[in-house]
This record gives structure tokens, sequence and C-alpha cells, in this order.
């Protein structure tokens, strides 16, 4: 119909898989006018019948895959949503955590400058009595002296 030489294939679907055909060389949004003269003649019933029986077996594993494959992902997504979810509640337990660590060295340091300032000023007053008791001892020989 188109008035041009027709191109040599191989066909690839089907019981006719691997036979030889002249086809139209014009394609129009992947589909040609459908001229086609078979150089090979058709395979054998018992060819035939196998290639169906592989082609369905084929097309079902790969049916199965796709729907495992669909399974998977939903599976995927469900489990990053959740490890998302789980991440997000540990990052605020792992932030409450730290506010109430640096609340406790907060503590705990004025704790220790606190008991800090206490021991200085107790061993002052203790410094300071003793003192206060050897000017007593020095006062006291000095009377006992005069």
């Amino acid at each position: 119909p188109h008035q041009m030489r027709p191109i040599k294939r191989v066909a690839f679907e089907g019981i006719v898989t691997r036979r030889r055909f002249y086809g139209c060389p014009v394609q129009e949004n992947g589909v040609n006018c459908g001229v086609v003269e078979w150089v090979d003649g058709p395979w054998p019933p018992v060819l035939q019948r196998c290639l169906s029986k592989l082609l369905e077996m084929f097309h079902e594993q790969n049916c199965g895959r796709v729907l495992d494959k669909e399974k998977f992902e939903k599976e995927l997504a469900k489990l990053k949503c959740e490890h998302e979810r789980e991440l997000a509640k540990l990052k605020m337990e792992n932030d409450k955590l730290c506010i109430e660590y640096t609340k406790l060295v907060d503590d705990v340091s004025k704790m220790f400058d606190w008991q800090d300032g206490r021991v200085d000023k107790m061993v002052y007053q203790k410094q300071v009595k003793e003192k206060e008791l050897e000017k007593k001892e020095l006062e006291e020989k000095a009377m006992l002296e005069v």
C-alpha cells in the first residue's frame, strides 16, 4: 500500500517467535500497516504448543515478580515510615536527656562550688580560731611572765 520496499524482520512474540518475515517499513506511532509476508513456514504444532506454554510460564513468573516487587516496595515504604517515626521519637528523647544532663551537670557544679566555698570558709574560720588560741596562749604566757 505504501509502495515502499519491505524490510526483513524477526518476530519475537507468541508462537511465531524467531520466524522471519517481510514487513512494511512505514511506522506510525510504533505500529505499521500490518502487511506481512512470512519467510519461514509455521513451526510444527508440537513446537507451537511448547512455545505457547513457555511464554505462558514466563508471563506468569514475570507477573509474580512484578507483584512481589510491588509488595516489597509497599513493605519497604511502610518500614521506612516506621523507621522515620521511631527515629523522630529517639531524637526527641535524646534532646530531653541532653537537657536533663546539662541541668544535672549545672547542679553538680553549683554543689561543688558551694562546697568549695563552704570548705574555704570553714578552713578560714578554723585558721582564725587557731590564731586566736595562739594569741590567747601568748597573752597567758606573757601574763605569767609578768
